[in-house]
């Protein structure tokens, strides 16, 4: 069966330059003698962003059996959230495509690749359990120091350090609200005020 690739490349900035990944993976494509079909490209995108119209292109593209492989650059540009990357990495290996990762030299249908879902999917519950912890112990300090743990008035730095970390592992604003017992408007105040900065500093 002739390899039908899909091409996945994502800059943060819209000063990057996506051609470059994009070059990078048409030269193994062609020393693998793959046909690429078609290019997806996120241009000025968070990584921790699981909403990408490229991106949501792709998984589509995937849906319709128009590749049966997709090259990426390297992992943190199909994602930089784990749980986000092991939805995606599991919602294509479900669909029977393979993901190739060209930096780390993991092929998903390899040994190497199987291990490396593996992995993928303890650091997913790890991080999950660190994050519960946190909050966790967070929410009893506050409580030992007397603090109200009702919606605040006003936003302060311990709020919006466990809103912006909740947020950057892919959790929902509903969740994200549920968890540290605020408004959803609140939550959207700090992703306001995150994204702000991250274009300050142009990530």
């Amino acid at each position: 069966m002739t390899t039908k690739v899909a091409i996945y490349c994502r800059v943060s900035t819209t000063d990057q330059y996506p051609e470059n990944q994009v070059r990078v993976l048409t030269d193994l494509a062609e020393k693998n003698d793959a046909e690429i079909v078609a290019t997806f490209i996120d241009k000025g995108i968070s990584g921790v962003k699981k909403d990408r119209d490229a991106l949501n292109q792709m998984i589509s593209a995937a849906r319709s059996r128009k590749f049966n492989t997709l090259y990426v650059l390297s992992i943190d540009r199909l994602s930089r959230s784990v749980k986000n990357l092991i939805e995606t990495v599991e919602t294509l290996n479900d669909l029977g495509v393979t993901i190739v990762f060209q930096r780390e030299n993991i092929d998903t249908k390899s040994a190497m690749g199987n291990f490396f879902l593996t992995v993928l999917g303890s650091l997913a519950q790890f991080e999950r359990e660190i994050m519960r912890e946190r909050i966790n112990a967070g929410i009893a300090r506050a409580k030992s120091q007397g603090k109200k743990m009702g919606r605040p008035s006003k936003l302060n730095d311990g709020l919006r350090n466990a809103v912006t970390m909740l947020y950057q592992k892919g959790v929902s604003i509903r969740d994200i609200a549920k968890t540290c017992t605020v408004g959803i408007g609140t939550v959207y105040k700090v992703i306001g005020e995150l994204r702000t900065q991250e274009a300050s500093v142009g990530a």
